[in-house]
């Protein structure tokens, strides 16, 4: 049967089965290693683990609150306009969109936790899991994600 089941419609079991596990993959393996990367040079650095469900003990002041609000809330509109002015080109530039605004947001955080920080390696903690978070999804993109780099740069031609 040419990939029809008569009874039940169409036979969905073959490559959709193999890319949801790819995704999946994708998924758990990032998640595990981030969490392992950060745990590590946590302990490495002496760095205490950021709250996830209480982001206002996050900040070292209220200044840094307010700054991380305009770059998390500016971020966001700006990526929204990027990503509706050039969607039909694909997603390398609302991507690198993304990446810069989290680049700036991870400078600003640093450069508060260096001046007003009581830990003096919080800033070089968050100066390295930006850059090491990015590796981390490049690879395992390209490991269980085959079409990930062509999806990613498709539209750039």
């Amino acid at each position: 049967m040419d990939g029809v089941n008569r009874m039940y419609g169409p036979d969905y079991s073959g490559t959709q089965t193999g890319e949801m596990l790819g995704i999946l993959g994708f998924i758990v393996v990032v998640g595990l290693i981030l969490f392992l990367v950060n745990w590590v040079l946590r302990k490495i650095l002496g760095v205490r683990r950021k709250k996830f469900f209480a982001p206002s003990s996050n900040y070292v002041n209220s200044q840094h609150q307010k700054g991380d609000a305009y770059f998390r809330w500016g971020g966001a509109a700006i990526f929204l306009i990027v990503f509706f002015l050039f969607y039909e080109h694909g997603p390398f530039i609302p991507f690198m969109a993304l990446v810069v605004m989290g680049l700036l947001q991870d400078t600003y955080t640093a450069y508060m936790e260096k001046k007003h920080s009581d830990n003096p390696n919080d800033y070089k903690f968050t100066l390295m899991q930006f850059p090491i978070a990015l590796i981390i999804v490049f690879i395992s993109g390209y490991i269980f994600l085959p079409n990930f780099i062509d999806v990613l740069f498709d539209g750039l031609d």
